[in-house]
């Protein structure tokens, strides 16, 4: 990844964000900030990406359009419990855009956010930070990895993270693009990083497409997109054996659900079409 610069699919994803902040009714998540920290070369980028249609049409005819608002739905409900219950520390994995420090809920008032990310695309989020004018806010901490090479909890241990105290952990729309390996080695780390009462939401893809290959036209158009901007999906999990595999990470499952479960929890009785796609799905998990 070039320094300075975003991952598409960080810029894409937060895009999305914002297309659904303003025209999508109701709302599930309030967040127009894409609107001010991307700039027009990077929204051009996405539109050619998809052949010059409009971009807001293009967004939210994409496929993971409705995952990618489902899934932070879903965290910052689960963050709110475990806020509730007396965590205070929120860490994001993968964070890309994520505008939660920006736009902090009241229920979030007292939480020390880190944000964790390639060196990359966070050198690009603090300059249009800085750019617009907008100050770093006030109980979030950075902390610069490629978790390719450096393992999640010793990069939190350079930060001031307190691996003693509980934590709830996201881990949103990034395991398709790792290696099952890299995919393990990160629940394990979250596992030893986040005890006594820690959880984890995370996102991921049915295992058994990859593996017979028989993915729906329109997810395969999206693999060839990825794959063309150098991100391509690599890897998911299985659902029917994730409890098992969680395990033997040092996470008890709590809760596992695929796109039918999700609509039914967020996507009744909308108008405007709003969805998860297929073998998509998202699972809560607590250190065991």
């Amino acid at each position: 990844m070039e320094q300075g610069r975003a991952s598409m699919t960080a810029i894409g994803t937060a895009l999305m964000r914002a297309a659904h902040t303003r025209l999508d009714d109701p709302v599930l998540i309030d967040d127009p900030w894409a609107d001010r920290l991307i700039r027009d070369r990077e929204r051009s980028s996405v539109r050619a990406a998809h052949d010059g249609v409009d971009l807001e049409t293009a967004l939210r005819r994409h496929p993971s359009y409705g995952n990618v608002i489902l899934r932070a739905r879903y965290a910052e409900d689960a963050l709110a419990e475990a806020v509730a219950r007396g965590v205070r520390q929120y860490v994001i994995v993968g964070a890309g855009l994520d505008s939660f420090a920006l736009r902090r809920p009241a229920f979030a008032a007292d939480l020390e956010i880190f944000e964790v990310d390639h060196p990359a695309t966070q050198q690009f989020k603090t300059s249009r930070l800085a750019e617009c004018g907008i100050a770093t806010p006030e109980g979030l901490h950075l902390v610069a990895a490629d978790l390719s090479e450096t393992a999640l909890d010793d990069a939190l241990a350079g930060s001031a993270f307190a691996s003693q105290a509980p934590a709830f952990f996201a881990w949103l729309g990034v395991t398709p693009y790792l290696t099952r390996e890299a995919n393990l080695a990160t629940l394990a780390a979250i596992a030893r990083c986040a005890r006594g009462g820690g959880e984890l939401v995370f996102s991921y893809l049915d295992q058994r497409v990859f593996d017979v290959g028989d993915w729906p036209e329109r997810a395969q158009r999206v693999r060839n997109v990825v794959a063309a901007a150098g991100e391509p999906w690599v890897s998911g999990f299985d659902p029917e054996v994730l409890a098992e595999l969680l395990r033997g990470e040092g996470l008890e499952l709590v809760e596992n659900l695929g796109p039918d479960e999700l609509a039914g929890r967020y996507c009744g009785g909308r108008s405007d079409g709003l969805h998860p796609s297929a073998n998509s799905y998202i699972a809560r998990a607590r250190v065991g």
